[in-house]
């Protein structure tokens, strides 16, 4: 039996890269759809060919064909939609951040594991096959020691709304860290295998900051570089990962879109070690929908977005108190 989908936060990745690959999966349909405007909830829903639609989120969670919830409404709605779905007996796939406050994160996957549902962030990056060859590289030890990575997000203000809630400080609750940075510090952990636990971090604004660097130390001492911003789409979207026997070099690594590569460079020379065939959304819906079905380990669950909350919270502080700062938690 097909999975059904509801969609709540029906923006430009729901439209442009969620639903389509969640409708060309054999495996799972677009069961729902839920926006305030009944209208936009019923274009979207005829666009993606959506069983139902609706205007009242409570009643799309109480459709019985919708078997996982897939939640991008703005940052600061996260918790309430996710708790509501997961008391509803509903799987959900969140956007990150999964929470503007570690305590509220930590309350999501609290209640989805008194429900025995699956809680997963929407960390598409970890889902690329470069990505996951490269992990499997460094954990079969083909770079040595690894010592030192660096990656670089940006998506750029011209391909998303900035002037709707994501212009909202309550509603957003950060700039470039939360609207991209988390995918890099989610990205450094799942290749490296190890948790943030010290940062050091500087932006360009105090607030809605369109530039964010910040420098992490993971728990076996790799230090990682990471930047990310909205000045401009279509910048470098590599990473890098440097061993004492070699490094990976992922090239459109942090980008979502297919055809990246990731080569091994060692004393032998130059391998490539994967492509990417497909949209990091199209394989993030995949396993998340295989990983519900039961054929599949779950991969960037809600304690992963825990951490990147934490570490989050932990690089705004080092920002605001100019001084390295210990990721809590």
């Amino acid at each position: 039996m097909s999975t059904g989908w509801g969609l709540i936060g029906i923006g430009a990745i729901a439209d442009l890269s969620i639903a389509p690959a969640i409708s060309g999966y054999t495996e799972s349909h677009v069961a729902a759809v839920c926006s305030r405007s009944a209208d936009r909830a019923r274009s979207f829903g005829a666009k993606h060919e959506a069983s139902a639609t609706y205007d009242d989120y409570a009643d799309m969670l109480a459709d019985p064909e919708v078997d996982i919830v897939y939640i991008a409404s703005p940052n600061a709605l996260h918790t309430e939609h996710t708790l509501a779905a997961v008391a509803a007996g509903k799987h959900v796939l969140v956007e990150k951040p999964m929470a503007l406050e570690s305590a509220d994160a930590r309350r999501m996957v609290d209640a989805a594991a008194a429900n025995a549902v699956m809680l997963g962030v929407g960390f598409h990056l970890r889902h690329k096959e470069t990505a996951r060859a490269g992990r499997r590289a460094i954990a079969d030890g083909l770079l040595g020691d690894v010592f030192y990575a660096e990656m670089a997000i940006a998506a750029g203000k011209a391909l998303y709304p900035y002037d709707t809630w994501r212009a909202e400080p309550a509603l957003a609750g950060g700039g470039s860290l939360l609207h991209q940075g988390v995918h890099a510090v989610d990205l450094a952990a799942f290749l490296c295998g190890q948790p943030v636990v010290e940062v050091t971090c500087m932006t360009d604004l105090a607030v809605e900051e369109d530039v964010f660097v910040g420098t992490c130390r993971l728990a076996d001492a790799t230090l990682v570089n990471m930047v990310s911003h909205s000045k401009r789409p279509g910048t470098r979207p590599d990473w890098t990962v440097f061993g004492t026997a070699g490094w990976l070099d992922a090239r459109g690594g942090t980008s979502p879109a297919p055809g990246d590569t990731v080569e091994l460079h060692d004393d032998s020379g130059t391998s490539t070690l994967a492509s990417s065939p497909e949209s990091a959304y199209v394989s993030e819906v995949v396993a998340f929908t295989d990983a519900v079905r039961g054929v599949a380990e779950l991969n960037g669950g809600g304690a992963d977005g825990l951490h990147a909350v934490y570490v989050a919270e932990a690089l705004y502080r080092s920002a605001t108190d100019k001084r390295v700062a210990a990721v809590e938690g």
